[in-house]
Parts: structure tokens; C-alpha cells; sequence
């Protein structure tokens, strides 16, 4: 298992079920020892376990899978944008070069153009 700044995810999981490292010390306590911020932390291991998941070979996740990560890969970059208080050409091309966002814009405009086309066939 990857270790994140000398402790195991497995680390991470006893401390919130607060599993003793020694007689007088959790690792919770190892932790706080080390690091400043435990939500700074906590949202590293949370933010490693999404990279880890997303790693998979994109050929053989499921087509659901696909288009729930696509569907949010879309709302994390919207909320990106609506948290930005000035939107720049800079921070448009940090928004969109997070891994993988571009991939998954193109295959929700691709969604968007198949439901376009299948709505103007039902037209005609």
C-alpha cells in the first residue's frame, strides 16, 4: 500500500476507529504530532483514494461508471468555476487541465449531441 507522508491509509482508518498505537499513544495523536491541520489531511487521503479509483484503464470501467464520473467531473468543474471570483483564460486552463475533465467534457458534449440528434430524427 502507497504510504502518504510516512502513514498508511490503513493508518487513517484506525484513527477514526481509534485503535491504540502503543500504551500512550493513538495514531490519531502521531498524527496531530506531524501535521497541522487533520481536515488538511483527511481531505489528502479522501482526494488520493478518488486518484486511485480513477487510475483504473478507462477501457474497463463499465459505461455507467463512465457517465456517473462524467456527470460529476462536469458538476466539480461548474462548481470550480462558480467558486472563481475573477474567471480568467488562466484559471478557465487550470479548471480544465485537472486530469481527466477533458475527456469527460468531450463525452458529455458527445451525450449532448447524440440527444440533439435523436430529438431533431423524432421531428422529422
Amino acid at each position: 500500500m502507497e504510504k502518504i507522508n510516512d502513514m498508511s491509509i490503513s493508518d487513517l482508518s484506525k484513527i477514526i476507529n481509534g485503535v491504540k498505537l502503543d500504551k500512550n499513544n493513538t495514531i490519531y495523536d502521531e498524527i496531530k504530532k506531524k501535521e497541522k491541520n487533520m481536515k488538511e489531511v483527511i481531505d489528502r487521503v479522501i482526494d488520493y483514494e478518488k486518484i486511485q479509483d480513477k487510475k483504473k484503464e478507462f477501457l474497463q470501467t463499465p459505461i455507467s461508471t463512465i457517465i456517473i464520473n462524467t456527470f460529476q467531473n462536469i458538476n466539480d468543474m461548474l462548481d470550480d468555476i462558480l467558486k472563481s471570483d475573477k474567471l480568467t483564460n488562466k484559471r478557465i486552463k487550470k479548471i480544465l487541465g485537472i486530469k481527466n475533465r477533458q475527456i469527460y467534457l468531450g463525452i458529455f458534449i458527445v451525450l449532448i449531441a447524440i440527444f440533439l440528434a435523436m430529438i431533431e430524427i423524432a421531428d422529422a
